[in-house]
């Protein structure tokens, strides 16, 4: 099986990926070299970039066709990165145009903000439970890490979300802070899985790479993160469960409570973070 990549910016023209055609094709190059076999494609859905995800799919229609011209091994799949301040401007066909996974069991890749996780990030993952899409958390390992964005972060697990970690993030390429935040959180979230949320430039495929990093520290079948676990997120999806938003609200006080009174003045932001994902 070759590897899946559920978080991968590869249309051109739309965010702060590609910026031709050209670049598209060179970076699908890429990740086929780099042992892709299928990726989504994930533009910002974001105030700033797209605002109708329903122009998604046309737009990767048409870069399927040019990569299929071009001999490009790469199966594309229509997707996209969610800002949380989105959600509510969405209608649910809208959102369907992003969701992967099968009927009943979709899901959406749901962007963590740099500065860190609040109130109005978990009232949007819950707003999509309550409308039936699972959520995948976008690099949380990247986010600043505060005792909201631990609370967001447990309330999210106990809720049954996947934490989408980025493969640069365990190759040393935000620092090495980050590094370690993202190995914590591989190590102890129930789900996770590994993308590379390549952009191009600095930011390539290497999902290689980051399965040979965590075997040299000792990870055992770290193959899975990338191959395996991404894999049965397209074939079977999640399911959204709302009732666990109750659980995962008890848990958020539980966290505030335990790491807030410890570690009320302390404010960490990942070393080399660029100022947009």
């Amino acid at each position: 099986m070759g590897n899946v990549d559920i978080h991968f910016h590869l249309l051109p023209g739309v965010d702060d990926g590609p910026s031709s055609v050209d670049e598209s094709l060179a970076l699908a190059s890429a990740a086929v070299a780099d042992g892709t076999q299928t990726v989504v494609a994930t533009p910002h859905v974001h105030p700033q970039h797209i605002t109708e995800p329903a122009q998604i799919p046309e737009l990767v229609r048409e870069l399927v066709d040019r990569l299929r011209r071009q001999r490009i091994g790469l199966d594309v799949r229509p997707g996209g990165e969610l800002a949380h301040q989105m959600v509510q401007r969405l209608t649910d066909p809208e959102l369907q145009a992003i969701a992967q996974g099968t009927r009943g069991h979709r899901w959406v890749l749901l962007e963590a903000p740099f500065a860190g996780l609040d109130d109005r990030f978990t009232e949007a993952a819950d707003e999509l439970r309550h409308r039936g899409f699972g959520t995948v958390i976008a690099h949380p390992e990247r986010t600043m890490q505060t005792p909201a964005t631990d609370a967001a972060l447990a309330r999210e697990r106990v809720a049954g979300s996947v934490l989408q970690l980025t493969a640069g993030s365990f190759t040393g390429l935000y620092g090495e802070r980050t590094r370690a935040d993202a190995l914590t959180l591989l190590r102890s979230a129930p789900r996770a899985v590994i993308a590379s949320d390549a952009h191009g430039g600095a930011r390539m495929p290497a999902l290689r790479s980051a399965v040979h990093e965590l075997t040299a520290v000792g990870e055992g079948a770290a193959s899975r993160f990338v191959a395996d676990i991404p894999y049965s997120l397209l074939k079977h999806g999640l399911i959204a469960d709302y009732r666990a938003c109750d659980r995962g609200a008890k848990i958020t006080k539980a966290v505030w409570w335990r790491r807030g009174v410890a570690q009320s003045s302390v404010r960490r932001s990942p070393n080399g973070v660029p100022p947009r994902e």
